[in-house]
């Protein structure tokens, strides 16, 4: 993920978002409007989520303290490697009474990109469900438009989410400050 391993809109959900990956580890993202798309890639009948992120260095910053809280609290085992750019996470977290063995790997490019390759297995299964895997890409395109502030996110709708949605970072974590 571009994002220091937070899935922004889905940073509970995907584990992989509760890891945190310290500034020294990644750039810093480059501040102004972030277009984020995740992809399950082990379910071809559910759409890409398209995420749009205003983003300053406060929240960036705000968004490394909430993932490292819940990396914290949720993960016994966090292996994090750094190799030619590349930013490798192995980890074991509990969520809903199932472990979930996670590996991450993340590939920046400078400030303004990055993908992820995201592999989760759960056991027990989870609501079902035995294991994902997802990508994220990220690319920054410009300054933030006047109708959003630093920490929106707004989604894009589509058959799973049709209605778009819009909520603030920093208004949702205001007591990690």
């Amino acid at each position: 993920m571009f994002v220091k391993t937070h899935n922004f809109l889905m940073l509970a959900v995907a584990c992989g978002a509760c890891i945190a990956v310290s500034a020294a580890d990644l750039p810093a993202r480059k501040p102004g409007l972030w277009e984020i798309t995740t992809t399950n890639t082990g379910n071809a009948r559910v759409p890409p989520l398209v995420e749009k992120v205003c983003l300053d260095a406060a929240t960036d910053q705000l968004l490394d303290k909430v993932g490292a809280g819940a990396s914290q609290k949720m993960c016994g085992r966090v292996d994090l490697t750094n190799v030619g750019g590349k930013v490798v996470i192995d980890s074991e977290c509990k969520i809903a009474g199932s472990t979930a063995t996670i590996h991450s790997t993340t590939t920046m490019s400078g400030d303004t990109a990055s993908h992820m390759d995201n592999t989760v297995h759960y056991e027990p299964a989870l609501f079902g469900k035995s294991g994902s895997t997802s990508t994220q890409d990220a690319k920054w395109l410009g300054s933030c438009p006047a109708s959003m502030k630093p920490g929106d996110v707004e989604t894009t709708p589509s058959p799973v989410m049709p209605v778009p949605m819009k909520m603030n970072l920093n208004d949702m974590f205001k007591g990690s400050q």
